[in-house]
């Protein structure tokens, strides 16, 4: 088991200032591989000894054998980009207008995403997408939008996406048929709504293949999703940037085009020929 996935099945049983400590971890790997044990403990907002005790609740015999953990999971990741995307986000502190820092902050995300999205888990989901007979979409209050693009989008090459509407008060009244063979994927970013948690652990109930697509890897939706996908929403906007999110959305629709056999990209040709041959849009 990865260490991040280690941490995520430990956090909801720690106690507050180890949990405190555990989600600084899942969130920021990069730094718990780069900086000293009193580093960490400085930027969590706990003592050294709180950072030993999270190390040695995870089996570790020492700090030094838990950081070296992180420093072996981002080698195999691919550190070199990461540590590069640490170093380019400590030159973003300037003199910076409010657009420069709005469009730094969306560009340091999606190269985030771009150095850490694994290969592996991207073909995971084409292929469970491609198979499942029902695919449904839950994202509550400011992400329904995202849902709703991705079963707007998606439907193009896929006839088995359901969006979870907002009219439902529970997720899981629309979802009552749901088996281990449909597949549920939940957005949220921090703070996520109670509803999309609770259609998350309703799916996973139920033994469906559920997917999270959220901000950081202590997302509550996290925990025990068959897969998550992490998009950064940091931003020096009054609200989160969902501009990496969006590109995820992007991304993983792409790649079910690009894995297919061909006939994805015919429905989307198709669907084009339709639309051309009416006016209700303009083309330009």
């Amino acid at each position: 088991m990865s260490l991040t996935n280690t941490l995520r099945k430990a956090l909801p049983d720690l106690p507050k200032k180890l949990a405190q400590a555990a989600r600084y971890a899942l969130d920021h790997p990069d730094k718990m591989a780069l900086n000293s044990m009193r580093g960490s403990a400085s930027a969590v907002g706990v003592t050294s000894t709180t950072m030993l005790r999270l190390a040695r609740h995870l089996g570790f015999d020492s700090y030094e054998d838990f950081r070296a953990a992180f420093q072996k999971e981002l080698l195999r990741d691919g550190f070199g980009a990461r540590a590069g995307a640490l170093r380019q986000e400590d030159k973003t502190t300037g003199e910076e207008t409010h657009t420069e820092k709005i469009l730094s902050a969306a560009e340091a995300n999606i190269h985030q995403l771009r150095t850490s999205l694994p290969r592996q888990d991207l073909d995971r989901f084409c292929e469970k997408i491609r198979r499942a007979p029902n695919v449904c979409l839950v994202g509550s209050s400011s992400l329904f939008w995202l849902a709703s693009m991705m079963k707007n989008t998606g439907s193009l090459i896929l006839s088995n996406l359901r969006l979870v509407g907002a009219e439902y008060a529970i997720a899981a009244e629309q979802m009552s048929a749901l088996n281990k063979e449909d597949m549920v994927i939940c957005f949220g970013m921090s703070p996520t709504a109670r509803r999309t948690v609770d259609a998350m652990q309703f799916a996973q109930r139920r033994s469906a293949f559920t997917v999270a697509i959220t901000d950081r890897p202590s997302s509550p939706l996290a925990e025990e999703a068959d897969l998550a996908f992490f998009a950064n929403a940091d931003s020096p906007h009054y609200y989160p940037s969902v501009v990496a999110m969006t590109a995820l959305v992007e991304l993983l629709l792409a790649s079910v085009v690009a894995g297919g056999d061909g006939r994805e990209a015919e429905q989307v040709a198709e669907f084009e020929r339709l639309r051309a041959g009416t006016d209700a849009y303009f083309d330009y």
